[in-house]
């Protein structure tokens, strides 16, 4: 990871950490600064049960939570949504994530338009999260 920041070229500071279990996921939560960007990306919810993250977490004032996830149990969004109002979080639901990706190959694979956002978006959300698991 450091090597392609490096390649990158960028100057935003970026820290690295290694963990090896949730306490330290929470240590390093509660070390962020209000309004900073958490994700998760592992796979856990979608391809494991559980979260990245302990029940006694508590997510950044005004921070921002992704969840990458779009099925499964989301423990992480459950997480972040139940501390939503009292921290001031913004919230991203891994669904419209997919929807993307999945439209973009649906169009490329059947020469379509399918739009990326608006009316027509939101109603190919709506009838795939009728069927959402």
């Amino acid at each position: 990871m450091r090597a392609f920041h490096r390649r990158l070229g960028t100057t935003a500071r970026i820290e690295y950490h290694h963990v090896t279990g949730p306490e330290q996921n929470d240590r390093l939560l509660a070390s962020l600064r209000p309004g900073s960007l958490v994700i998760n990306a592992t796979g856990l919810g979608k391809d494991a049960p559980g979260s990245p993250l302990t029940s006694a977490a508590v997510f950044p004032e005004r921070g921002w939570v992704w969840e990458f996830n779009y099925r499964g149990d989301l423990v992480f969004l459950d997480q972040a949504r139940a501390q939503a109002a009292a921290r001031g979080l913004r919230i991203e639901d891994g669904w419209t994530y997919f929807i993307h990706g999945w439209t973009r190959v649906i169009a490329e694979v059947f020469h379509l338009e399918i739009p990326t956002r608006g009316p027509a978006f939101d109603a190919l959300s709506r009838l795939a999260a009728a069927v959402r698991v």
